[in-house]
């Protein structure tokens, strides 16, 4: 039942964000243009490949809100070795293992020490933003080899190449989360723990598992985000994880666990993103950029809530 609403709601957030897409391509001409619409998809890549480490987390009924930081910190770290001329391959895998290094922590936190993910996730938020700004002492690195900018920014066709690294990855998680018993454990350890290890399952290692996910996702967006601007930047980011969150929850993944949806997360970051657009191409003040994301993370949370039947409960 709980995965049948989680499906629904998937289906209803794609409904929106086609029904929210068709009319911002009545309305505004400059939407349509090949530049916006190449942009659009790009700028979903990031937060749409956090959702996806995001989906699995908070599936288990966790949460990581390092992912932006963990993201920024691993950015930094593949940038000085390509500043100091190591090759790219050397430096994606050193940013790999620090994605992992966090998401590691962060599940030994979690499951091996049984502390809370908010207070836990929030300690390595600060930590990575931290070690990001010591890295380099606050400054950003620019230029990388050319195969970094062709993945971060360049196209195939229409479509860009972040884009459709993307779009493998859904793929990829969406068979993981729905055909593999580790899949299948996650969903169980979100939705009833107790009966999970009862039937076999160890739940300390599926909800370290998921937390290497996350940072395995962060790792990856890293390198695309430093493509995309040729640069790495200690202070870039900052706020994303609330995006991220919003994506997983308005595609139909539970807050409360138990239910997962990673197709549901791509068009809740589709939607998130149309927002976004949808600002800078009516000309709304920046200054009511973070009022329209509280309301859309208020918002998901409610739906949430909603779905779930707690207010019911009580």
């Amino acid at each position: 039942m709980k995965n049948i609403r989680s499906v629904a709601a998937g289906q209803f957030i794609f409904l929106f964000m086609v029904a929210f897409f068709v009319f911002m391509a009545v309305v505004s001409p400059q939407f349509r243009t090949h530049y916006n619409l190449f942009n659009l998809w790009l700028d979903a890549v990031i937060t749409g490949i956090l959702g996806i480490g995001m989906t699995f987390v908070i599936t288990t009924a966790g949460i990581d809100l390092s992912v932006a930081s963990n993201l920024v910190f691993s950015a930094m770290i593949g940038a000085i070795l390509m500043s100091r001329g190591q090759g790219v391959l050397l430096a994606f895998l050193v940013m790999l293992a620090v994605g992992l290094g966090f998401g590691l922590f962060n599940g030994v936190m979690v499951a091996r020490l049984k502390m809370v993910p908010f207070i836990v996730t929030l300690g390595t938020l600060s930590l990575g933003r931290g070690l990001a700004m010591l890295s380099t002492r606050a400054k950003s690195v620019y230029g990388f080899p050319e195969i970094v900018t062709r993945i971060g920014s360049g196209e195939i066709g229409f479509f860009p190449v972040a884009g459709l690294i993307m779009a493998f990855l859904y793929v990829v998680a969406w068979y993981v989360l729905n055909r593999t018993v580790f899949g299948r454990s996650v969903y169980l350890v979100g939705s009833n723990p107790r009966a999970a290890r009862l039937s076999g399952i160890d739940v300390e290692r599926v909800k370290s598992l998921v937390y290497l996910v996350s940072g395995l996702c962060a790792a990856i967006a890293a390198f695309i985000q430093m493509g995309r601007l040729n640069a790495a930047k200690p202070n870039m980011l900052y706020g994303l994880e609330l995006d991220v969150v919003s994506a997983v929850v308005l595609g139909g993944t539970s807050l409360f666990g138990g239910k997962g949806n990673i197709l549901g997360t791509l068009w809740g970051t589709m939607v998130i993103v149309l927002i976004r657009n949808a600002m800078v191409l009516f000309g709304v003040s920046v200054y009511y950029h973070q009022v329209v994301k509280g309301l859309v993370i208020l918002a998901a949370v409610l739906i949430d809530i909603l779905r779930s039947g707690v207010l019911k409960k009580r």
